[in-house]
């Protein structure tokens, strides 16, 4: 691995590991070598070059930010200034023209620090070493600071990703609407998961409305998807076309019996819940069968990222159809149904 520096990412809060796990996913699917360093609630650290951020804030769905590391401290105020004394004395800290310093707890951590006298005192001491001044609409160097468990974190701010660039995107403000369809952050998030990379042909053989397809044919894949439903055809065709995604395929096929040949990638959710339909089979029966099917048509290698409900076992059904599991996590829908998101490959 290349020289790296040490990186943070600040996550979203709404689900304890799949946002780590896409991270991991985004640098695999690039080619970037990682190795992760000490976990902390709601944060990701790893060494890595740091060339590998434009991708994180291009394909990211689950990362608020990523920030270069200058300081890691326990959460004491003392600690923190003579840290940052110390990390100024060896070089680590650089100002470019003015900058601004924001600070976050994480799930209320640090409840006892007054965040507004520390971001002061730390203004203070950026500003005496450097003679930078303070610019809060355009800085030159942001620099954030975060309380997880029990340390903080600062660092510069090398990218920020909203996540208002996936409101347009909402099922609800398609062309055409379907009530299962995947919110844009996971169908995004599921798509970097199976670790494609753009110009990879990536199968939804659920298509549904197109959620997956979407995200996938905007992070750059060739897009394959297919439905048992001629509605859902049309209609994911009319969204993948509202939204700018023109190097797709989408044809009428049974997902136990897919007739394609080899593809680089699988992402998909198969129906279940009362809104779906699994047109009379067993949703069991129809995991088990796709599974199988899908183990045929993807290459040696690759990745498949699929979810149900977690009563039905099915990393267990992955593993009886020849594939490896790589990762799976736990996503809580409502009081009655919980799901199990798996990551299989094939070897």
């Amino acid at each position: 691995m290349r020289r790296g520096v040490d990186l943070f990412f600040l996550l979203h809060g709404d689900h304890p590991t799949l946002p780590a796990g896409e991270v991991r996913a985004i640098l695999e699917a690039e080619g970037f070598s990682y190795r992760v360093k000490e976990g902390l609630p709601q944060v990701l650290r790893c060494k890595v070059i740091r060339s590998c951020v434009p991708a994180i804030s291009k394909r990211a769905y689950m990362t608020r930010l990523c920030a270069e590391e200058i300081l890691v401290a326990e959460d004491e105020p003392t600690e923190i200034l003579r840290g940052l004394e110390e990390a100024f004395a060896s070089g680590r800290v650089e100002v470019q023209g003015s900058f601004s310093v924001s600070l976050r707890r994480v799930r209320r951590s640090a409840q006892d620090i007054d965040l507004k006298v520390l971001r002061q005192r730390l203004v203070n001491l950026i500003s005496s070493r450097t003679g930078a001044e303070v610019d809060l609409e355009h800085p030159g160097t942001r620099f954030i600071g975060l309380f997880s468990g029990d340390l903080f974190l600062f660092g510069r701010v090398l990218t920020e990703i909203s996540s208002k660039r996936l409101s347009e995107r909402r099922p609800s403000r398609r062309p055409f609407f379907h009530p299962t369809a995947l919110h844009p952050k996971l169908a995004g998030c599921m798509v970097n998961l199976t670790r494609a990379s753009p110009g990879d042909l990536l199968l939804d053989p659920f298509c549904g409305s197109g959620s997956i397809p979407i995200e996938a044919g905007l992070l750059g894949c060739k897009v394959l998807g297919s439905d048992i439903q001629p509605l859902m055809v049309r209609g994911s065709r009319v969204n993948l076309l509202h939204y700018g995604v023109r190097d797709f395929h989408l044809l009428l096929a049974d997902a136990r019996k897919l007739p394609f040949a080899e593809v680089d990638a699988i992402a998909t959710d198969p129906p279940y819940g009362r809104s779906a339909t699994t047109m009379g089979v067993p949703t069991k029966n129809l995991l088990e069968d796709f599974l199988h099917s899908a183990a045929e048509v993807l290459e040696r290698g690759g990745y498949l990222c699929t979810a149900s409900p977690t009563e039905l076992g099915l990393a267990d059904l992955g593993r009886g159809a020849g594939l490896k599991v790589v990762e799976s996590h736990i996503i809580l829908v409502h009081g009655s149904l919980t799901r199990e998101l798996v990551v299989f490959r094939r070897g």
